[in-house]
């Protein structure tokens, strides 16, 4: 009889040791938005997604491996300037036993992901700064039991609440000047304003910001 031990998941954001760095979000596909009402900016991040797993045999060694060597690869973090250390999500999930395991072991789909970020300025561009995250990555030491990979390279900001005002006025600028197209007959109803700022990769140097909304105008 096959026995199947759950997988045990943590999706959370850790405190990092960098005192500047409070997160940030990471765009979310690219090209063009479906909303009229929108702003472009430069993006203030490039971010790497990291996965790291491990041959650990047992969850307990899995959980104290991943978490010895995330904590080292934060701390390196913390003293290379520009470079930031966000958690992504833990999954310590094990195979599946059947009548032909010789031993339990939780494999390489287990373990966790974090990003490391490297912050745009004066001096360091978009690729200076993929470069600048490509040589942090590269002084990582992981046991031979455990590996990690990179996914692809994406754009960030910090804080996208922040602009929600500014579309939100701009929403208003919209409305009032399709108004004046259609004439004071037409009602406009609109929904989806309480939906989050979304972040969207416009370039290779820029990302949209907007809110999800409808408007529909009828007579």
């Amino acid at each position: 009889m096959k026995s199947v031990v759950p997988a045990i998941i943590f999706l959370f954001f850790a405190t990092t040791v960098n005192a500047g760095f409070t997160g940030a979000i990471i765009a979310y596909g690219s090209g063009g938005v479906p909303v009229n009402t929108s702003i472009d900016m430069n993006t203030d991040y490039v971010a790497i997604p990291v996965y790291l797993s491990s041959d650990a045999k047992y969850p307990s060694q899995l959980a104290k491996q991943i978490a010895q060597l995330e904590a080292s690869i934060n701390k390196l973090a913390s003293f290379e300037k520009g470079i930031d250390f966000q958690q992504g999500l833990i999954s310590l999930s094990p195979r599946q036993k059947s009548s032909f395991s010789i031993s339990k072991s939780y494999g390489r789909h287990s373990g966790s992901n974090f990003y490391i970020f490297s912050k745009l300025d004066e001096t360091r561009d978009v690729y200076a700064a993929t470069q600048a995250v490509y040589s942090f990555i590269s002084k990582i030491q992981v046991p031979d039991d455990a590996e990690y990979s990179l996914g692809n390279t994406s754009l960030a900001i910090s804080n996208p609440s922040q602009y929600r005002e500014k579309l939100l006025a701009g929403i208003n600028a919209e409305i009032e000047s399709t108004r004046k197209i259609f004439g004071s007959n037409y009602e406009v109803s609109i929904s989806g304003l309480e939906n989050p700022v979304i972040v969207r990769q416009k370039n290779d140097r820029q990302v949209t910001v907007y809110i999800d909304y409808r408007l529909e105008f009828t007579e």
